[in-house]
C-alpha cells in the first residue's frame, strides 16, 4: 500500500559519508539521535497519520462484513452495501496513503540531495563528519520504516484481493447460498486481518519512534 520503488539513497559521496561514520563509531565515539529535518519530520507525521487513520478502516470494514456473514437479515442488501461503503472508504485511504508516501520521498530525497551537495563544500573535516552523522542517522531511520513497509506489503495484498473478491462476488449473488459460497474467503479474510494490523501497528510505531527524535 504504502510500497513503490524503493528510493536509492547512497551515491558514490554518501558512500564515503558512511565510510567516515563507520570510522567514528569503531574509534569510540558516540552520538545521540539528532532530531529530524523539519520537512522530513512533517512527511512522515502525515505518512504515520495515514497509517493511524487506515487501521480504524480496516476495522470498521471488518465488522461491516461480520454483520452481513453472521447477522444476515431478511433483506441482504443494505449490509452488503455497508459493508461495499466501508471497503470503498478504505480503498479511498489507500489510495491517499500512497500519494503521502510518495511526496514523503520527494521530500527525503530532495533532502538526501541537498545533504550530498552540501558535504562536498564543506572544508572543515570535524564539520564534514557531524554533518555525516546527522545524514546517515536520518537514511538509517528511513530505512528502518521502509522495512517494516515492505512486510506489511507481503500481507496487504492478501488481504485487500479477497475483500474486493468478495464484493464482486456478492454483487451477483446476494442470497444465503453467495453467503455460504464466500464462506472460506471470509475466514481467510479473518484470519489475515489480525496479519495485517500486526504490521501496520509495526509501520505506526516505527514512525511514531521516529517523530520522537524531533
Amino acid at each position: 500500500m504504502f510500497v513503490n520503488e524503493k528510493l536509492i539513497f547512497l551515491n558514490n559521496q554518501a558512500r564515503l559519508t558512511a565510510g567516515i561514520v563507520v570510522v567514528i563509531f569503531l574509534a569510540g565515539c558516540s552520538t545521540p539521535p539528532a532530531p529530524l529535518p523539519p520537512k522530513v519530520s512533517a512527511g512522515l507525521d502525515g505518512l504515520r497519520a495515514e497509517g493511524v487513520s487506515l487501521r480504524g478502516q480496516i476495522e470498521k470494514t471488518i465488522e461491516a462484513l461480520k454483520d452481513l456473514m453472521l447477522k444476515p437479515q431478511g433483506d441482504y442488501a443494505p449490509q452488503f452495501e455497508s459493508f461495499s461503503h466501508e471497503l470503498g472508504i478504505l480503498e479511498t485511504g489507500v489510495d491517499q496513503a500512497r500519494q503521502q508516501r510518495a511526496a514523503t520521498e520527494s521530500v527525503i530525497k530532495d533532502q538526501f540531495m541537498a545533504w550530498d551537495e552540501n558535504l562536498k563544500q564543506l572544508k572543515n573535516e570535524e564539520t564534514r563528519i557531524q554533518a555525516a552523522v546527522r545524514r546517515v542517522a536520518t537514511e538509517a531511520t528511513y530505512a528502518d520504516i521502509e522495512q517494516k513497509i515492505s512486510e506489511l506489503k507481503k500481507e496487504w495484498g492478501p488481504f485487500i484481493t479477497d475483500l474486493r473478491d468478495t464484493r464482486q462476488y456478492l454483487k451477483g449473488d446476494l442470497s444465503q447460498a453467495g453467503l455460504e459460497t464466500m464462506k472460506p474467503t471470509v475466514e481467510r479474510i479473518y484470519e489475515r486481518k489480525t496479519s495485517v494490523i500486526r504490521g501496520l501497528d509495526s509501520v505506526i510505531d516505527a514512525l511514531s519512534n521516529a517523530m520522537r527524535r524531533t
